[in-house]
């Protein structure tokens, strides 16, 4: 869908290192005793991620497309539902929650406006398979969603205030993780060196003091460096960096780029 080679290859590495994030970060909530609003959350950005690389080169089809639409839907639904709970509840997560609900519904305007923000149309060639202008479509290719003479004035006001909208989450995102806490499981971790968890003395039955490995010490160290790669400062950066890929999307579709 993206005409200029450089910018395609640029968004496809950004969506292919925040679909791994979110791939780690989903395994990891899957095994852990985390709320399934994280195990949503990192589901929604390995979707969202795999979508993007996918768009970036082809088109999906009327009936990919949809289901895509559909999927998105139900992701904003849910987490519009779990931001309105956290609010009447006072609980943490508010603003995740909404921020999680901006870029789901950015996703589904994006898939849904195509043909209306394109200065080009999406064609289908007769194998079914999506081309754009310098990305497939052979000769004799249909139109798939229909003819249009341009962008449309209105859709592409829209697309500027979703741009707006995800700039603003991915400010959220970044200050959030410039904020960000050493919290593992909701419990803050206490600051232990290797030095001091390698070991401890622990007395023999000879009444001599042997150096050993200090399990809840090895444990801490061992999780501070799993969130140091899994904890809400890298969490966060991945969601910020999605948000800006998702704003050069949408302009690079409104610019026919």
């Amino acid at each position: 869908m993206i005409t200029s080679l450089p910018l395609a290859l640029a968004l496809s590495v950004v969506f292919a290192a925040t679909g791994a994030y979110a791939l780690v970060r989903w395994s990891a909530a899957m095994t852990g005793p985390l709320p399934p609003s994280r195990r949503m959350a990192e589901l929604a950005h390995l979707l969202m991620s795999v979508a993007m690389v996918v768009m970036t080169w082809s088109w999906a089809g009327t009936t990919g497309v949809t289901v895509q639409i559909v999927a998105f839907s139900v992701f904003t639904g849910y987490f519009v539902l779990d931001a309105v709970r956290r609010y009447r509840t006072g609980s943490h997560g508010c603003a995740g929650g909404s921020a999680h609900a901006l870029m789901a519904a950015a996703m589904v305007w994006m898939l849904a406006a195509m043909p209306l923000i394109m200065p080009t149309p999406v064609v289908a060639g007769a194998g079914g398979h999506g081309g754009h202008s310098g990305h497939g479509g052979g000769d004799g290719a249909a139109m798939d969603m229909g003819a249009h003479a341009g962008p449309a004035a209105w859709a592409v006001v829209v697309t500027i205030g979703a741009c707006a909208a995800l700039l603003a989450t991915s400010v959220f995102w970044t200050v959030r993780g410039l904020r960000g806490r050493t919290v593992v499981a909701g419990a803050p971790l206490p600051e232990v060196t290797t030095t001091e968890a390698a070991a401890e003395p622990v007395p023999t039955g000879g009444g001599t003091a042997v150096a050993t490995a200090a399990p809840a010490a090895t444990a801490t160290v061992a999780a501070l460096a799993t969130h140091r790669l899994l904890g809400p400062r890298s969490d966060a950066g991945c969601h910020a960096l999605m948000g800006l890929g998702m704003i050069a999307m949408l302009l690079a579709m409104v610019a026919g780029w």
